[in-house]
């Protein structure tokens, strides 16, 4: 009797344990595939789960091949998300202004769906050097507004800032330190000339470059293109470009370009090249707002003065990222090397066709 006792009471719990066991499998499922968890006591989230895109490559290390690219799927003639921000700030207010959760987010929906974050002049170059399987994104920031970044009264970096933000998920690894900031360097307001904190200029610019960003122009007083006078845009863009330079040091050169808010001058060949007085200013990359998709640097589409962003408002890049990943066809797929250029033989006609003499091998499959 004692026995049948004793073995009642050891099936109950073991059927108390698997059902425990169930339940927090569950729950730990939930967690991880869910894309984020909180973090820094619920101020937004991090990216858990590992992307779906990620494969096994058993020919890892071993030079590019037709057969290597189809295993991992990739096709570097496809569309690139590139994404503008602006404000940063906790009193979410007008569509350019994110809350810090609302970046965390972003960020962390982006890594747990298997994008990997460039600097824009490394688009326009094609110098797109991530792992295999990985789609990649340029996260942009314009305006130089404080919240983009911001360092406390104690000399520590604002963890709700932006540059808090990607550092901290870097930190977890959960994100690449890699973003482009677009300054402007003697507007009005002041407090959005490279983000505030005048005594900190030279140390902020610094800072980010070291630490893997990239620094571009914005022109100088956030000019509208459009409408100002051949001299004056010449003016913008040499002092920008100068004064950048002069800050962050001779050997840096800030060659990457967003004209405010989107506007263009007619004669479009000034963005890219010119002379003020004595300086001659060059742009190899120039962003824009067309609210599109960007095509491959290696594609005969891609236009370098003209690289089009998602904005960030409301949900556009959710719906730019499900988008996407609905038409795998056309979305830019890593092959893993950054000598070679890999893309499918049949390639959707808006993708246009390999730019001729790239300067690297292309390999087809």
């Amino acid at each position: 009797m004692r026995r049948k006792r004793l073995l009642r009471f050891c099936l109950l719990l073991a059927v108390v344990g698997g059902f425990a066991g169930m339940i927090y499998g569950l729950a730990s499922t939930e967690r991880n595939t869910s894309g984020s968890v909180a973090a820094n006591g619920g101020a937004g989230a991090d990216a858990q789960t590992t992307p779906a895109t990620e494969v096994a490559d058993p020919f890892e290390g071993q030079p590019m091949t037709a057969e290597r690219a189809r295993l991992i799927g990739a096709n570097e003639m496809g569309y690139i998300l590139v994404v503008v921000y602006n404000n940063i700030s906790p009193s979410a207010g007008g569509a350019d202004t994110r809350t810090p959760d609302e970046l965390r987010d972003d960020l962390s929906l982006l890594w747990s769906k298997g994008f990997y974050p460039i600097n824009i002049s490394d688009l326009a170059t094609g110098d797109i050097d991530i792992p295999a399987g990985k789609f990649p994104v340029a996260i942009t920031f314009d305006g130089s507004s404080p919240g983009q970044y911001r360092v406390l009264d104690d000399g520590t970096l604002d963890g709700a800032c932006a540059l808090g933000i990607m550092e901290d998920l870097s930190d977890k690894g959960y994100w690449f330190p890699r973003a482009t900031f677009f300054c402007l360097t003697d507007v009005v307001p002041r407090e959005n000339r490279l983000f505030g904190q005048s005594e900190r200029y030279q140390e902020k610019l610094r800072n980010l470059t070291d630490w893997g960003y990239e620094v571009g122009s914005n022109t100088m007083t956030g000019v509208n293109l459009a409408t100002a006078s051949e001299d004056t845009i010449r003016q913008e863009l040499a002092g920008s470009q100068a004064k950048l330079r002069e800050l962050i040091g001779s050997d840096y050169a800030a060659t990457s370009l967003a004209v405010s808010n989107g506007r263009y001058p007619d004669a479009t060949s000034l963005v890219a090249s010119g002379t003020w007085q004595t300086f001659t200013y060059e742009y190899t990359a120039v962003v824009s707002l067309e609210e599109a998709f960007c095509p491959s640097p290696f594609s005969t589409v891609f236009d370098p003065v003209r690289i089009p962003r998602i904005t960030s408002a409301g949900d556009n890049l959710s719906a730019a990222i499900e988008e996407l990943l609905a038409n795998r066809s056309v979305l830019y797929i890593s092959d893993g090397d950054p000598v070679t250029m890999s893309a499918p033989a049949d390639l959707p006609a808006a993708l246009g066709q390999p730019v001729t003499g790239l300067g690297r091998p292309i390999i087809r499959y």
